[in-house]
């Protein structure tokens, strides 16, 4: 994620931020081989079959058809998920800043058998009739309403535009428990696992779709499936084609297919550097294997599977773009819980988001610029592994985006410089590809793949 104009007032002219390392325990006293340890194997899985219907009233009736599966040692008499739309709101999210969603659920059931649940911020808890036993599978069906913020922060409806974010009911973790924190805007609360999708349409006019499956030409539609496997959370968005302009470009094996606003300046400039990012991430770190990558200048500074939201204007362009495709690399193909441990995706992201910036531009002062100006501001923590909800908002933006990349830039300065901290990249991508690591894991494989107990070095940042 990328600082969004509702939050620059916390950092004044500093500009746009991004972020680094932070995490959660260190428990090694000595160098261990990091490759099995620490690996969070989900206790919980589930495969989504959905159904969208857009009236021209602007409401969404939604339709989920969801096969959980009990990979865990325990009987389960409660299926959780994070039910996000219903915490947008004053009530929920005070200090919220924006306009409500506006949800309701209709129906909750299994095997066509009502099932009562409890909904708490973004916590929706499913009681079943009967315990789910270990290795157990049952579909559960969610019939429900949905209004959209209009011009909102990630779940949005702008002008006869509507991008859906966290928009469905996502399976929680499972560990010793559902695992589902309250909703907090200041980064992501949400912690979801890989799954296989099937979404469905039926608009009342054609829209452009961009989602985080494969959605091939490039053409409107009112009506139509898209279906992807080893997705991290299921992000779609339709654009009217009279706000709407296109450009598809290539980068290695990959489409890029971009949108932006009818009359932007900056279409050419977004594609180029596109496909510079793309194509210099997957060099330095490692083959993406999706075939499809859609970029929308909306000012959402927001990663999502195979999706980005991006600036608008030239002002914002740059970092927000290179930041948001290294996201695909990681938060998305190496995964972590952001609640827990948001260094782990928004700091690394920045660090090679500035290494990128510093190899085009020929200079490490300009690369680091945004993490530099962040980690000079008063506020940053000394850990930069505290639960997102331990920091004040200032202080999580200025030592996530800003302190930590700085830390990982003088290590790796001193330890191979550039060509090493990429040695490093692509070998902890390798190793964890489509898989859930915490900082415990980081530190095993880093101590691992250096062949030199760095505990000194972690202590000083991380709890």
């Amino acid at each position: 994620m990328k600082m969004t104009k509702k939050k620059k007032w916390l950092i004044g002219s500093a500009g746009i931020l991004i972020v680094i390392l932070s995490a959660a325990v260190f428990i090694i006293s000595q160098m261990t081989s990091g490759s099995e340890e620490g690996k969070l194997d989900p206790e919980a899985s589930a495969s989504y079959n959905m159904q969208i219907e857009l009236d021209e009233g602007d409401l969404f009736r939604i339709s989920a058809e969801i096969d959980v599966e009990n990979r865990s040692k325990d009987d389960w008499e409660t299926v959780g998920f994070y039910f996000i739309p219903n915490a947008i709101n004053e009530e929920e999210t005070p200090g919220l800043m924006q306009d409500p969603a506006i949800t309701s659920i209709s129906s909750v059931s299994a095997s066509g058998e009502t099932l009562s649940y409890d909904l708490e911020n973004n916590q929706l808890l499913i009681e079943l009739q009967e315990e789910l036993e270990p290795g157990e599978e049952k579909r559960l069906k969610i019939d429900y309403t949905l209004r959209l913020p209009k011009e909102g922060l990630r779940l949005s409806q702008d002008g006869a535009s509507y991008f859906l974010a966290q928009w469905y009911p996502m399976l929680g973790f499972y560990q010793n428990g559902w695992t589902i924190e309250d909703f907090d805007l200041k980064g992501e609360s949400y912690h979801t696992n890989y799954s296989k999708y099937k979404v469905s349409y039926d608009l009342p006019q054609e829209f452009f779709v961009a989602s985080s499956a494969d959605d091939g030409e490039l053409q409107p539609s009112s009506s139509g499936t898209v279906e992807g496997e080893r997705i991290k959370d299921f992000y779609i968005a339709f654009m009217d084609p009279e706000e709407w302009i296109t450009r598809t470009r290539k980068a290695n094996d990959t489409q890029l297919r971009m949108f932006f606003p009818v009359g932007s300046d900056i279409v050419e400039e977004t594609a180029e550097l596109a496909v510079d990012a793309y194509s210099f991430f997957e060099e330095k770190i490692g083959d993406n294997p999706f075939q499809e990558l859609d970029i929308i200048a909306n000012d959402g500074y927001m990663e999502y599977p195979n999706v980005i939201e991006v600036a608008s204007d030239q002002e914002n362009l740059e970092n927000v773009l290179v930041h948001e495709i290294g996201h695909q690399w990681f938060y998305f193909l190496v995964a972590n819980d952001p609640f827990e441990h948001a260094w782990l995706d928004e700091s690394i992201t920045e660090y090679v988001t500035s290494l990128f910036l510093a190899d085009r531009f020929g200079s490490e002062d300009y690369g680091f610029g945004s993490a530099a100006d962040m980690a000079s501001y008063e506020g940053t923590n000394e850990y930069s592994n505290l639960p997102l909800d331990e920091y004040e908002e200032i202080e999580y933006v200025t030592t996530i985006y800003g302190k930590t990349p700085i830390i990982l830039r003088d290590f790796f300065n001193e330890h191979g410089g550039e060509e090493e901290a990429f040695r490093f990249l692509a070998a902890y991508y390798e190793e964890y590809q489509f898989q859930n690591v915490d900082t415990e894991t980081f530190i095993a494989f880093f101590n691992d793949h250096f062949k030199e107990d760095h505990s000194g070095f972690f202590e000083e940042w991380l709890k």
